[in-house]
């Protein structure tokens, strides 16, 4: 039987519709403001009707509110949703965000009147059974107005000098209390940029490795907005642009564990954090500050990840058993984040994509650092991630003579962590096995060697 044309309209139209409200949670859980306001206008979704919802009730407020995404929240309560609305799981966003330690959503869900659903009552966050798993305490006390113990007071810092620019904001050497420290200020003021400096500052807060920036405090009171790391001497990018030598095969090695390592602390937490945006210039050198560039790089500097703007903390899948570390399980983000030479094929396709896209990216910058020029060198950043994306394309190894065994490990390494199937990729875990492998195979005193080709590295 065919339907009718009207009623086919009719159809169409409610199946586009609900459709919409399923982008409108995805985009939600990823704290995309920009594309959820699009959605609501163009389909004319209030969030506050009952039928926003997903097949577990899951409202675009639970997906926001247990991702941390602090703007679609604010958004989200302003537009009259259902703070306590109650899931298919007998979850309230407020209960979402509390599991999962995002503070300042909790605080601002507090304060528009929400609650945790307990024995078929709703009843506050501080007298529910959450009380024992969340600090109920810290947050209480934020409420009363208290500073959480990180705030700082912008009066205390003493800016030196710019050392860094980017989109949302300028690095500043600073002084603290003494000390050096990296303060980065916010120099744009809309909510996405706002957004950002939110998400930095939630997972900055929750990472504690040596290879992996400090986060010392931030000032949230007034603009412009500050985030407070420990101070590095340079970037691998400045290295790269700066140094003339080529360190040895050993230094490049130890170079390139100490990122892995800290992709795999950050892989392995329990809930994991994908950076999508390694880069050179996101990859700290830690040192003594009173050293060269090249010294760090060639001999002593300790490699930290850092800038997690762009960042997302994924929850881990409830299993039976227990909560899943599935490395491989695929999660709906979407969108062209990150550097594009360094860009993952799945992103830059606006696929789902997982925690394999930073393994492509450690493989562009362990391709820069051991063959000393830039992946797709000569090619404009956007045709190069066009080119890997559509085309499959690979930046060559640059030619030379017979490969040492450790030349030849990390080629094939290399290939491996790009390879086109996100699944093929090996952990960060099952990396470092690997480098330490060759690192105990090489000799413990090499000297660097100088190598015009290094002029080649000067990427951002």
């Amino acid at each position: 039987m065919v339907m009718p044309r009207d009623m086919y309209s009719i159809h169409g139209e409610q199946a586009a519709r609900r459709r919409a409200i399923a982008e409108l949670i995805f985009f939600a859980g990823v704290n995309d403001l920009r594309r959820c306001r699009q959605i609501a206008v163009t389909w004319n979704v209030k969030v506050k009707e009952p039928a926003v919802m997903d097949y577990d009730r899951r409202t675009p407020l639970h997906v926001s509110a247990a991702e941390g995404a602090y703007s679609v929240v604010e958004w989200l309560v302003q537009e009259g949703a259902d703070v306590n609305a109650i899931d298919r799981h007998g979850r309230t966003p407020l209960e979402e965000a509390a599991r999962n330690d995002h503070g300042e959503v909790v605080r601002l869900l507090i304060q528009h009147g929400a609650n945790v659903f307990e024995e078929n009552k709703l009843v506050p966050l501080d007298k529910s059974k959450l009380r024992g798993i969340v600090n109920t305490r810290r947050i209480m006390m934020n409420e009363l107005g208290w500073e959480p113990e990180w705030e700082v007071n912008p009066k205390e810092l003493q800016l030196v000098e710019r050392i860094g620019s980017g989109e949302f904001g300028d690095v500043y050497k600073a002084k603290w209390h003494g000390s050096y420290v990296a303060a980065k200020l916010l120099k744009r003021s809309d909510e996405i940029a706002i957004g950002d400096f939110r998400t930095e500052i939630a997972i900055l807060r929750k990472i504690h490795h040596p290879n992996c920036t400090q986060f010392l405090g931030a000032c949230t009171k007034q603009k412009p907005y500050i985030v407070i790391t420990e101070l590095m001497a340079c970037s691998l990018a400045d290295a790269f642009q700066r140094t003339f030598y080529t360190p040895s095969t050993r230094r490049q090695v130890e170079i390139a564990l100490d990122f892995a390592r800290g992709m795999a602390y950050l892989h392995s937490r329990r809930q994991p954090i994908v950076h999508r945006d390694l880069k050179p210039a996101n990859l700290m050198i830690a040192g003594n500050l009173h050293a060269d560039t090249e010294q760090l790089y060639l001999d002593s500097g300790v490699i930290k990840v850092a800038d997690f703007g762009l960042s997302k903390s994924l929850v881990p899948v409830e299993r039976h058993g227990g909560l899943s570390h599935d490395i491989n399980i695929t999660y709906k983000l979407t969108g062209e984040t990150g550097s594009y030479r360094y860009m993952a094929p799945e992103c830059f396709r606006h696929e789902p994509y997982n925690l394999k896209v930073d393994v492509y990216s450690f493989a562009m910058i362990i391709f820069q650092l051991f063959e000393t020029t830039q992946p797709f060198a000569g090619h404009d950043p956007v045709e190069a991630a066009r080119n890997a994306a559509m085309l499959g394309a690979r930046p060559g190894f640059p030619p030379r003579g017979k490969l040492t065994e450790t030349e030849t490990s990390m080629r094939r390494l290399i290939e491996d962590c790009w390879a086109a199937d996100a699944e093929k990729r090996p952990t960060f875990e099952d990396i470092i096995q690997r480098l330490e492998a060759q690192l105990a195979r090489l000799p413990k005193h090499q000297h660097f060697e100088k190598d015009a080709a290094c002029t080649g590295c000067n990427v951002q």
